[in-house]
């Protein structure tokens, strides 16, 4: 008996660590966390019942990091008002729950200092000092919560920022976006394909379709293709085509995008922010030919990666 009690003592352990810990090692995508509140590509609908739900006083504290300083505007003011904030906390959707658990406050803390700090590098490279200042004293009200440290945070940005970023690379560089033109209408059109099975999601909207956002979901792209045949109303035979050969220039299916070296480069930025860092960014951008259509859709694939990380980042490679 004497020897089976450590061995259950540290099953315990074990278990409890996993049950009660921080388990979840991955830093927060804010936009699809975002996206769970009904939020898409970044932007937040400042009218929303969700902001709506926190007393003034809290939307404040939060709106001044970016965007407007008077409203909570980008996805990562929404993140922290809504775990943050006791009433939007209690209504917020259960997938929203998952990525930024309440009963796990230290997975939580971790993954919103995580995102604050990363938002501090590229603030700092920047030079926007104010904002750096703002983003430093949000960073010490999560740590000062006890959950995690300043120390802590930082090791966990570190260790989990090459898993985001690869994910955001992967997003962006498996779809393209497109006029999709038929003889009588036109849609605002992205074409995304699932790099584990290959299957293709079309997404379309506009004045045709009074703005409403349609899709054809996760399909092979002749099945997509037949399926868009029965939506005589939205697409004719020219807008068919024209999906077959937009599939052929996303990045990932055209494969004249180096994916490695962007994942590489980007990474080493956000860990060591520098000139020299950031003109490695700078030589893939002007290495795209714009006159070739699968370059330049694998160096618009190269520029929605860097928005979708960090707005101020896109805009000053995009200006260089």
């Amino acid at each position: 008996m004497k020897k089976i009690l450590p061995a259950i003592f540290f099953l315990f352990a074990v278990l409890a660590n996993d049950a009660f810990g921080q388990t979840d090692t991955s830093l927060l995508s804010l936009n699809d966390y975002a996206g769970y509140f009904g939020f898409q590509g970044g932007r937040i609908d400042i009218t929303s019942n969700y902001i709506a739900a926190a007393p003034r006083s809290e939307r404040r504290t939060y709106a001044g990091l970016g965007g407007d300083e008077l409203f909570v505007d980008t996805p990562l003011e929404f993140a922290l008002l809504s775990y943050y904030s006791p009433p939007v906390i209690q209504i917020r959707p259960a997938e929203a729950d998952a990525m930024l658990p309440a009963n796990n406050p230290k997975q939580a803390d971790l993954k919103l200092g995580a995102a604050v700090f990363q938002e501090i590098q590229i603030l700092r490279f920047l030079g926007n000092t104010a904002a750096v200042g703002r983003h430093e004293g949000m960073l010490k009200f999560i740590a000062d919560r006890g959950n995690a440290t300043r120390p802590e945070v930082e090791t966990f940005y570190r260790s989990g920022i090459r898993g985001l970023i690869s994910a955001t690379v992967d997003e962006e560089f498996n779809k393209v976006s497109f006029l999709l033109v038929c003889s009588n209408k036109d849609h605002n059109a992205v074409l995304t394909r699932n790099a584990q099975t290959g299957h293709y999601t079309l997404s379309y909207g506009g004045a045709y379709t009074n703005n409403e956002i349609r899709e054809i979901k996760d399909m092979p792209l002749d099945t997509l293709r037949a399926e868009m045949v029965l939506r005589r109303s939205d697409f004719d035979q020219t807008g068919i085509n024209q999906v077959r050969a937009q599939a052929a220039l996303i990045p990932a299916v055209a494969r004249l995008a180096d994916m490695n070296r962007i994942v590489n480069a980007i990474v080493t930025f956000y860990t060591s922010p520098s000139t020299g860092t950031f003109d490695e960014l700078n030589k893939i951008y002007s290495g795209y030919r714009i006159q070739n259509l699968q370059e330049r859709a694998a160096r618009d694939s190269f520029m929605a990666t860097l928005y979708s990380l960090n707005l101020e980042l896109n805009s000053r490679i995009g200006r260089n």
